[in-house]
């Protein structure tokens, strides 16, 4: 049995989050996310890169070498997470490797789609530690445009966003 830090009350092993308060267990089970009570930390500042992708997306992992590039026609929807040990599921933008279950990001944590030729928007999958834009908490499943120079956090784990090949928008 898990005890929930909150109300004290006793959930079952596998529960995530408290059948009586609905508060996060503290508890970590395997293939889970770490959850951090800390994540809203920064404010945000606002940005203005271009928003139009031309070549390809460069996502660099911030405190660490690992980097991601991804042509701009090839992408439609990727998923930004970390590997699913128990289901072999692996997303678009595999995090596992940058420490990323420890740092609170969950499997599928969000994704960039693209919304229109050359534009893409980050939007957060309802994680538990947040996904946030330059400082700013994403609402869940709402669209935010992505622009060169754009920093997404997930939880704790931080990428910095290039495009490679970036025009100004046409008016």
């Amino acid at each position: 049995m898990i005890t929930c830090a909150n109300c004290g009350h006793e959930n079952h092993d596998n529960a995530g989050i408290c059948d009586v308060c609905g508060k996060l267990l503290s508890t970590t089970l395997i293939g889970k996310t770490t959850v951090h009570d800390d994540t809203d930390y920064e404010v945000g500042k606002p940005m203005w890169g271009k928003a139009r992708l031309t070549a390809a997306l460069i996502l660099n992992v911030e405190e660490s070498n690992n980097h991601f590039i991804l042509p701009a026609d090839e992408i439609e929807n990727l998923i930004l997470g970390r590997r699913d040990p128990q289901t072999g599921s692996i997303p678009s933008v595999d995090l596992t490797d940058s420490g990323a279950a420890d740092k609170g990001v969950s499997r599928q944590h969000a994704f960039i789609k693209r919304v229109d030729h050359g534009v893409l928007a980050v939007i957060d999958n309802n994680s538990p530690n947040g996904t946030f834009l330059n400082g700013q908490r994403l609402v869940p499943h709402q669209p935010r445009i992505l622009r060169d120079g754009d920093a997404i956090r997930l939880g704790h784990l931080t990428l910095k966003v290039i495009f490679d090949g970036a025009v100004q928008p046409q008016k």
